[in-house]
């Protein structure tokens, strides 16, 4: 099977603001794309997950863009990391007045790849004073399926099942599957398809989307104190 492009291209090069800073540095140590990212190496296992681990928010990784990440959370400024593989743009929220911040990270990588950060407390990083303040983050924010901060490793594995790999304090899914395409991802494949196909083709070649979904969850005193979910969305050739 070749993979293609996003059916969803999501992109953040141009802000919302109008302004996009780069930033020739790995400072950012809390994202997956980061040169000094110590990742944990999981094999993607073909089984179903739930999409609403996707989904923070209301906003959802695989349709989102930073149009309507803006109109929830307010316009950010968006920082630009990293070349190649590690080419990466980021937008920043963190929550107002706790005395240990709560951070909401959006990021674009290469291969279209979606991802979203929550994490509390943490080490400062070149650009975190462009975080924009939201009273929408706070160390209630939960996902789709019901994960947040504070949360213990119990309690996440009762929501996403056994991990895939363990590592300390730390925990990782990764899986392959397929997901509903929406309707605009089904009309807009069946457009940009070079060749004319009856009702029934189409629906055949492109009501579903191959998706891959990494899942990292990290644990100080006993708590969940960091989340990332990573998705990308493919089609077939």
């Amino acid at each position: 099977m070749k993979w293609l492009a996003l059916l969803v291209s999501i992109s953040l090069c141009v802000a919302t603001s109008g302004q996009t800073v780069h930033m020739q540095d790995h400072s950012d140590w809390w994202s997956k794309n980061s040169e000094k990212y110590s990742g944990l190496t999981v094999k993607p296992l073909e089984k179903d997950f739930d999409t609403n681990n996707f989904k923070i928010l209301s906003l959802s990784l695989d349709t989102v863009g930073s149009d309507k990440i803006a109109a929830t959370l307010g316009k950010a400024r968006s920082v630009r990391r990293g070349d190649a593989s590690f080419s990466r743009t980021q937008a920043c929220y963190v929550s107002i007045g706790d005395s240990e911040k709560v951070h909401l990270i959006f990021e674009f990588g290469e291969g279209m790849e979606s991802i979203f950060y929550l994490f509390r407390g943490g080490a400062e990083w070149k650009g975190s004073n462009l975080c924009v303040k939201s009273n929408r983050v706070s160390g209630d924010l939960t996902t789709g399926t019901g994960l947040k901060l504070g949360l213990s490793r119990a309690e996440v594995e009762t929501i996403l099942g056994k991990p895939d790999f363990v590592a300390g304090d730390r925990i990782a899914y990764c899986r392959e599957f397929q997901r509903k395409a929406t309707k605009e991802e089904f009309e807009r494949s069946r457009r940009e398809y070079p060749e004319h196909l009856s009702d029934k083709l189409a629906h055949q070649k492109f009501d579903f989307v191959p998706v891959t979904l990494e899942i990292e969850a990290r644990f100080k005193n006993l708590e969940m104190n960091y989340l990332y979910v990573s998705t990308t969305s493919q089609s077939d050739d």
